[in-house]
C-alpha cells in the first residue's frame, strides 16, 4: 500500500465519520429569553443576563408588542423601553387564536397603534387593545412566552439606556456540537491510525537498523515507497563500496610505484656534496613516511568490520607505546565494544597517541560511554592548537607551525586520517583546550 493512499484513507474516513456525526446530531436548541426574566434582569442583577449602561440601545430587530408589556411592567412610558433581537433573524410576530373562530369579525376603532393585541369579544368582535392595557391573564401569558433571545433597553437619565441581555456563551450550540463531533472522530481513529502507523514505521526502523549496523541486508519490504528507497540505497551502497575499492586500488598502486624511484633517487644523492645531501635525504625520507602512511591507510580502509573491545585495544596500544621519556596513562572507566575494522581503528587509535607523545612528550587516555556513543579522548598538556587552526588540522597535509612539526617530521596526514576512519563509521573526531593547556583529540564512534 503506497504511503499516499494510506493518507487519504485515513483523511477521508476521518471527514466522513465527522460527517456523519454532524448529520445525526439533531440541531441545538436556540436561546431563549422570557419577557418576566428581561424585567427582573433590567430591575436588578439576573443570572444568566448581563446588565451595562450605553449611550444608545442596541440595533436589530424590535418586538413592538413586548416594548409596551415590559413598559406597563415597569410603569415606564413605551417610547423609553426597546426590545431588541440579538441576531439577524426575521422580526418576532406574536399570534394568539382562541377556538372556534369567530366569523364576523370587526375592528371598533379607527387607527391602529404601532403595536396591539386584538382580544375576541363575547358580541362577536373584537377589540384591540395595546399591550399595555392587557388583561392580567393575557399579559401572564406573553411574560413566561419563551421567545429568541432578545436584549431589554431601559431609558435612563442624561440620555443613556440600561441594557440587559442573556449573557451569550463563548461557544455556540453548532460550534460545540462540531467539536463533540471532531473529538468522537478522533477517539474512534486513534486507535485505527496508531496501529497503521506501527505498521508503516515498522519497515522504517527495519532500514535504520540495517544501515547502522550491516548495510548489505537491506530490508525491501514495507510501502511502494520504502521498497523502492531500499532499493536505491542498496544499490548507492554498492556503489559507494566498488568506488571505495577503487580508490583504494589507486593510491596502493600509486604509491607502490612511487617507491621504486623514490629508491634510485636516494642512490643518487648519496653522491650529492653537503651540506645539500643532508637536505635531499630528509626530503626522500619525509615523502617514503607519506607514501608509507598512504599505503597502510588503503590497506586498513579494505578490511572487514568486527566487534572490537575497546579498552583491550587500548591498553595494549599504551603498553607498546609508552616510553620512559613520554609516559601514556590509561585511565580507569567504562568498557565498551565497538564494530569497525580493528586494523583501522588502531592506526586512528595510534595517531592520536603518537600526537601526544611528539608534541607533548605523552598524555593520558580515557574511554566512556553513553546510550549511542564511545568516546575515546587522547589529551596532553603539550602547547595545544588555537581554536582557528583545528579545522584547518584535520584536512590531508596540513601541518602546524614549522617548529613544531619540523622536528616529528610528520607529514601531516595523522589527523586527517583519524577524522576519514571516524566519518566512514558514522562517528566524527574534535580538538579541545585541556584544563592543562594542552589539546584533547576525542574520537566518538557508535556503541556495538
Amino acid at each position: 500500500m503506497a504511503i499516499g493512499g494510506f493518507g487519504v484513507a485515513v483523511a477521508a474516513l476521518s471527514v466522513a465519520t465527522t460527517a456523519a456525526i454532524v448529520l445525526a446530531a439533531p440541531p441545538p436548541p436556540a436561546a431563549r429569553t422570557t419577557a418576566s426574566e428581561a424585567i427582573m434582569a433590567i430591575r436588578g442583577p439576573f443570572p444568566g443576563f448581563e446588565r451595562r449602561v450605553d449611550r444608545n440601545p442596541p440595533q436589530g430587530a424590535r418586538i413592538a408588542v413586548l416594548e409596551g408589556l415590559i413598559a406597563a411592567r415597569l410603569g415606564k412610558p413605551e417610547r423609553d423601553v426597546r426590545v431588541t433581537r440579538l441576531d439577524s433573524s426575521a422580526p418576532v410576530s406574536v399570534s394568539i387564536r382562541t377556538m372556534p373562530a369567530i366569523s364576523d369579525l370587526r375592528i371598533q376603532k379607527g387607527s391602529l397603534p404601532s403595536s396591539f393585541v386584538v382580544v375576541p369579544k363575547r358580541s362577536g368582535r373584537l377589540e384591540v387593545l395595546e399591550p399595555g392595557a392587557m388583561g392580567d391573564a393575557l399579559g401572564n401569558v406573553l411574560l413566561d412566552l419563551p421567545l429568541p433571545a432578545y436584549a431589554t433597553s431601559l431609558r435612563q437619565g442624561e440620555g443613556r439606556w440600561l441594557v440587559a441581555e442573556p449573557v451569550q456563551p463563548f461557544l455556540g450550540g453548532w460550534q460545540r456540537s462540531i467539536l463533540i463531533a471532531l473529538a468522537v472522530s478522533l477517539l474512534l481513529l486513534a486507535p485505527l491510525a496508531w496501529i497503521f502507523a506501527r505498521r508503516l514505521t515498522r519497515p522504517f526502523r527495519a532500514l535504520a537498523g540495517a544501515l547502522e549496523t550491516d548495510a548489505t541486508n537491506i530490508p525491501k519490504e514495507g510501502p511502494r515507497e520504502l521498497r523502492e528507497a531500499a532499493e536505491a540505497i542498496a544499490a548507492m551502497q554498492s556503489r559507494l563500496a566498488t568506488e571505495a575499492a577503487e580508490r583504494a586500488r589507486m593510491l596502493t598502486a600509486i604509491a607502490h610505484d612511487l617507491r621504486t624511484p623514490l629508491t634510485g633517487l636516494r642512490l643518487r644523492i648519496e653522491a650529492a656534496p653537503e651540506p645539500q645531501r643532508a637536505r635531499m635525504v630528509a626530503d626522500v625520507e619525509r615523502m617514503q613516511a607519506m607514501i608509507g602512511e598512504v599505503l597502510t591507510f588503503a590497506r586498513d580502509a579494505a578490511s572487514p568490520a568486527e566487534a572490537v573491545d575497546v579498552r583491550a585495544l587500548l591498553a595494549n596500544v599504551v603498553t607498546e607505546m609508552s616510553q620512559h621519556e613520554a609516559p601514556l596513562r590509561l585511565l580507569p572507566g567504562d568498557d565498551a565494544t565497538v564494530r569497525v575494522p580493528e586494523p583501522a581503528f588502531r592506526r586512528a587509535v595510534e595517531n592520536l597517541v603518537r600526537n601526544a607523545i611528539d608534541y607533548a612528550g605523552g598524555g593520558t587516555i580515557a574511554l566512556e560511554q553513553d546510550a549511542r556513543l564511545v568516546h575515546i579522548s587522547v589529551s596532553d598538556n603539550g602547547p595545544g592548537i588555537p581554536a582557528a587552526d583545528r579545522e584547518r588540522l584535520l584536512r590531508p597535509f596540513e601541518r602546524g607551525d614549522a617548529s613544531r612539526n619540523r622536528g616529528t617530521g610528520g607529514a601531516g596526514l595523522g589527523l586527517s586520517i583519524v577524522r576519514d576512519f571516524a566519518t566512514h563509521n558514522r562517528g566524527d573526531l574534535t580538538l579541545s583546550d585541556s584544563p592543562g593547556g594542552g589539546v584533547i583529540a576525542t574520537l566518538r564512534l557508535p556503541c556495538a
